[in-house]
């Protein structure tokens, strides 16, 4: 019955978790939430918009917590990168690049000073083209990276024998503004947050057998959803809010107006209206 008892606790561990991974994961391309997708479905516009983002800052101020790191930062410094790809995905913009403007200012120097001496390469004998202007700029910030705003757990033990598990809430807040480059004004501006979830779950054993033999057990893992992903997911939301804005006040237009009430469209208006008290 001894031995039996045994082989059930180490089943019952064994079968609670899963087990660990043999080998790293290949390369893949980066998996996307629900609000890529939804960026990506948008209806198409009456006419793409040329834009410049500079630098989308972490204005949060936090850092990871010890021990972990005290320089590091809690949030990715990635923002304006990620801010460039979802305008380019969403098909209604088209992004100037302008974070690495002096790079670009550098080698179309020397371009031209190979074209003056006569010893350009054939693939840039044509002058260059003036750089193109953009018609709105979008700035905004990382406003907010809040830690542990909810946590809590559930367990058990039943002679020496159990499990719990524990879950903590993260939440991370961007504010994205597009700003109109002739006047200077403000047309429209969107704050949107992200939950981060983090996990953990544990099973263990701790029971004399037998006079003076103790079975001491313990298996756990534990699941941390990426800070980066959380980020890119809510600045993919406020870029859809924005176009979403943008259509209702007449900033600009569908390339058919009878894709108004497209699902997609719909959706983020419901969740921009404010809730009915």
């Amino acid at each position: 019955m001894k031995r039996l008892f045994v082989l059930l606790v180490v089943i019952v561990l064994s079968g609670c978790l899963t087990a660990p991974p043999k080998e790293a994961a290949k390369p893949t391309l980066m998996p996307r939430a629900q609000s890529y997708r939804d960026l990506t479905h948008l209806p198409s516009p009456q006419g793409k918009l040329y834009v410049s983002v500079y630098n989308i800052q972490d204005e949060t101020g936090q850092f990871k917590p010890y021990p972990a790191s005290n320089f590091s930062t809690a949030v990715p410094q990635s923002a304006t990168a990620m801010l460039v790809t979802a305008l380019k995905d969403s098909k209604w913009f088209i992004p100037l690049e302008r974070q690495g403007l002096q790079n670009l200012l550098n080698e179309r120097k020397i371009i031209r000073a190979a074209q003056d001496n006569g010893t350009v390469g054939v693939n840039n004998r044509a002058p260059l083209q003036s750089l193109s202007s953009a018609n709105i700029i979008i700035e905004g910030s990382i406003i907010g990276y809040e830690s542990n705003v909810k946590s809590g757990g559930v367990g058990a033990r039943y002679f020496g024998i159990g499990a719990d598990t524990q879950y903590q809430l993260d939440q991370i807040a961007v504010n994205l503004r597009v700003i109109n480059v002739s006047t200077g004004e403000v047309l429209a501006s969107v704050n949107t947050s992200k939950t981060i979830l983090s996990y953990e779950v544990q099973a263990g054993v701790f029971r004399f057998i037998d006079y003076q033999r103790l079975l001491e057990g313990e298996i756990g893992y534990t699941s941390n959803e990426p800070v980066m992903l959380c980020l890119m997911s809510a600045i993919e939301t406020g870029v859809i809010y924005l176009i979403n804005d943008g259509i209702d006040r007449g900033l600009w237009n569908l390339q058919s107006s009878g894709e108004a009430n497209n699902p997609i469209l719909a959706k983020y208006r419901d969740m921009a209206s404010p809730p009915e008290s």
